[in-house]
C-alpha cells in the first residue's frame, strides 16, 4: 500500500489526472499520508522515500497555482539584467542567431532537448541508486532534492517570471524561438504535447528560478561531497544543462544563477538537518 501510493502520484502527474480533477492530488497526499505514518513515526529510514516522493508531488500541485496570485507576471527585468550582464548582448538571442536553423532541426537542437528532458530522470535514477548502494546517505539526498524545490517553489509565487521564449510571444524579446517545440514537432507532435501538457502548462511562467538547473547543481553539490567519482562528471552535466536551457530558450542567465543559489541553501540546510548517518557497528563474538 505504501509503494502504490507513492506510485499513483507519480502517475497522476505523468498522466495529468490530478489536474482534470484537482480533488485527486490531496486525496493522494492524504493517503500516502496514512500508509507512511508508521515509517516515519518509527523514524525508519525507508521513510524518507515517502519524504522524497510526496515532497516533489506537492511542489508539483503548488506549483500549477504560483501564477494565479494578484503578484503580476514580470517579464523585463531578467532580459536586462541579462544584457547588462553581458554588455548589451542577449545570450538566447545570440546563440540562437548562430546555431539554430527553424527550417533544418540539427543534431544541437536535439542534443539540448535531451538534455533538457533528461531532468525528469537524471535525478531519480541518482535518488534510486543512493538508496541501493549508499543507503544511509539517503535522507540527505532527500531532503536536498525536496528542499531545492521548495526554495524554488517560494520564489514562483513571489516573483512570477516569464521565459525568453514567452517573452518572444509578447514582444519583448524578438527573435528568441522555443526550439523545444520544433524538435517535438519533429518527433511525435501529439507525444510531446501531451508530455507538455502533464509537465509544462500547469505554470508556464514558473521561470524564476531555473528549478531544472536548481537541481542539477544540487546533485553535484550532494556528488562532491559523497560521492566523488561522479563530481566532475555531475559539473559536466550541469554546465551542459545550463548552456541547454539557454539555448532552448527556456531560461535566463538570471534564473540559472537563482536556482543555483536555491540549491547551495538547501544543500546547507539538508547537511544541519539531515545529518550523515553512522555506520552500523558488527560485533565480534568473543572467542577468547
Amino acid at each position: 500500500m505504501q509503494a502504490a501510493a507513492l506510485i499513483a502520484m507519480t502517475l497522476s502527474v505523468a498522466t495529468r489526472t490530478w489536474q482534470d480533477h484537482i480533488w485527486v492530488g490531496g486525496l493522494l497526499v492524504a493517503v500516502a499520508g496514512a500508509a507512511w505514518a508508521p515509517e516515519v513515526r518509527h523514524r525508519r529510514l525507508r521513510s524518507w522515500w515517502f519524504i522524497y516522493v510526496a515532497g516533489i508531488f506537492v511542489y508539483t500541485l503548488l506549483r500549477a497555482f504560483a501564477d494565479e496570485t494578484a503578484i503580476p507576471v514580470r517579464v523585463t527585468y531578467p532580459i536586462h539584467f541579462d544584457r547588462w550582464l553581458f554588455f548589451g548582448t542577449d545570450p538566447t538571442l545570440w546563440l540562437q542567431h548562430r546555431f539554430f536553423d527553424p527550417r533544418h532541426v540539427g543534431l544541437l537542437d536535439y542534443i539540448a532537448v535531451a538534455t533538457h528532458w533528461s531532468f525528469f530522470v537524471a535525478p531519480h535514477a541518482l535518488a534510486v541508486g543512493i538508496f541501493l548502494l549508499q543507503r544511509r546517505q539517503f535522507p540527505r539526498f532527500a531532503l536536498l532534492m525536496v528542499g531545492t524545490m521548495w526554495l524554488g517553489l517560494l520564489l514562483f509565487f513571489l516573483v512570477p517570471t516569464a521565459p525568453p521564449w514567452f517573452a518572444a510571444e509578447v514582444g519583448q524579446l524578438a527573435g528568441v524561438r522555443r526550439i523545444m517545440d520544433y524538435v517535438g514537432g519533429s518527433l511525435h507532435g501529439s507525444a510531446y504535447s501531451s508530455l507538455y501538457a502533464a509537465l509544462g502548462e500547469p505554470n508556464s511562467v514558473a521561470a524564476m528560478p531555473s528549478i531544472h538547473m536548481a537541481v542539477t547543481f544540487a546533485m553535484y553539490l550532494w556528488a562532491r561531497r559523497h560521492l566523488n567519482v561522479l563530481a566532475n562528471w555531475l559539473l559536466a552535466y550541469a554546465a551542459l544543462m545550463a548552456a541547454s536551457l539557454v539555448y532552448l530558450g527556456e531560461h535566463y542567465i538570471a534564473d540559472l544563477l537563482a536556482g543555483m543559489v536555491c540549491a547551495t541553501v538547501a544543500w546547507f540546510l539538508a547537511r544541519r538537518f539531515a545529518p550523515e548517518l553512522p555506520e552500523p557497528v558488527t560485533q565480534l563474538a568473543d572467542t577468547g
